[in-house]
């Protein structure tokens, strides 16, 4: 049996392809685990190893990381002619597994519709908000948690897109045992970059210049990029713009909610602060925003003085 594993989510993606390896090859060692990227090395060379039997083993599996060839987002051409040969006659004593972190396959192209006859097909999608509310109570009901309503709702704020991470902060609250709280919830789980950045989108909305200020100085703190955290203030107010375009054409909560596939909890605060915003404001900070973006990146301001500027400037525009 060959394997092709693909999606943006590594991390479910590396614990099937170790329970594959596992599978196949339970004493996997240099001799029969071979391990290749596409990127750097020709199918040829990969195709001549798959074709060569096993030393002092029934099996060997061969990992092939950067199997971009599959994806439309391949910058590279590549002669796939003789692994579509291969794998109609594949040797039964290699498990060849192509690996690759892109979102889709190119169902276009002569070697996906191959791939899709003869191998084993995983795809791995990045979690969006109802998928991580299903695997958040996955790993509670898995890990017997008693975890109360609220601090449940509280804890699917804190957590991000990224299983990796839920599983991190899941195992925190399992070592705490007994009843969690919102409380508890606040004092164990990290809160996410996001979470300050909102706060600091309020502070730019109700022109609580100190906040702002305070918020910025928090943040530089952490020693996090100017230029990455105006993106994620750019990411707030766009939403805001959408959640405030969409409420002037008559959109109520659910309808938002579906539209923007978001969390209603999300969907009902942005709703709340857009009440009192002219769509014309948002707008204006988005394009301030873009305009500081291409400053930074262009030398043309100091990342810490530009945003201080941006705040200091934003104080007087009319909502």
């Amino acid at each position: 049996m060959n394997y092709v594993l693909y999606g943006e989510e590594q991390y479910l993606l590396q614990e099937s392809l170790t329970r594959i390896v596992r599978n196949h090859v339970p004493d996997a060692n240099e001799l029969n685990k071979l391990v290749y990227d596409a990127d750097t090395t020709d199918l040829d060379v990969i195709l001549e190893d798959a074709m060569t039997i096993p030393f002092f083993s029934d099996c060997k599996i061969i990992l092939v990381y950067h199997a971009n060839f599959l994806s439309a987002a391949n910058e590279h051409a590549v002669d796939t002619a003789a692994l579509e040969r291969y794998l109609d006659e594949p040797l039964e004593s290699t498990v060849l597994v192509l690996i690759g972190d892109f979102e889709k396959l190119d169902a276009r192209k002569k070697i996906v519709k191959k791939v899709q006859k003869t191998c084993k097909v995983l795809q791995y999608r990045k979690l969006d908000e109802q998928g991580k509310q299903s695997y958040v109570q996955e790993q509670v009901k898995k890990r017997s948690l008693q975890i109360e309503p609220s601090a449940m709702q509280a804890l699917l704020r804190r957590l991000p897109l990224d299983i990796r991470t839920i599983q991190m902060e899941m195992e925190k609250l399992e070592l705490y045992g007994g009843v969690i709280s919102s409380d508890v919830v606040e004092r164990l789980v990290t809160r996410p970059l996001e979470e300050d950045v909102f706060q600091l989108v309020n502070a730019v909305v109700d022109r609580d210049l100190r906040k702002s200020f305070h918020m910025w100085q928090d943040l530089c703190v952490l020693n996090k990029d100017a230029i990455y955290l105006i993106a994620l203030l750019a990411a707030q107010f766009r939403f805001l713009y959408e959640v405030k375009a969409l409420m002037l054409h008559g959109k109520g909560k659910d309808a938002i909610k579906d539209e923007l596939k978001a969390h209603p909890y999300r969907v009902q605060l942005a709703m709340k602060t857009v009440q009192r915003l002219g769509i014309g404001y948002l707008m204006h900070i988005l394009e301030q925003l873009a305009t500081l973006d291409q400053n930074l990146k262009a030398g043309r301001l100091d990342k810490k003085l530009g945003f201080e500027m941006f705040l200091l400037g934003i104080q007087g525009v009319r909502q």
